[in-house]
């Protein structure tokens, strides 16, 4: 079962249909997930998607488990930075 965590880090690829890919300051959960992806089917962001852009900090919960990414659950911008 995968683990939800805290995370904070940077944008760094976002698509406006609702895609974003996250490099975490600090890798996360038992793989070290260094990178998290987050959609519009599996997660919720307190802004727009098509405002995340690269280079935007961000802050939410994300599920790290024995997978090269980790799924992204819920992302704010700015908070934490």
């Amino acid at each position: 079962m995968d683990q939800k965590l805290p995370f904070a880090g940077t944008v760094v690829r976002a698509e406006p249909d609702g895609f974003a890919i996250i490099q975490f300051d600090s890798p996360l959960g038992p793989s070290a997930n260094a990178f998290g992806l987050i959609s519009s089917s599996t997660g919720t962001a307190s802004v727009p998607y098509f405002d995340l852009k690269p280079g935007v900090h961000v802050s939410g919960l994300a599920e790290a488990g024995q997978s090269e990414l980790a799924t992204i659950k819920t992302i704010r911008v700015g908070v934490g930075s």
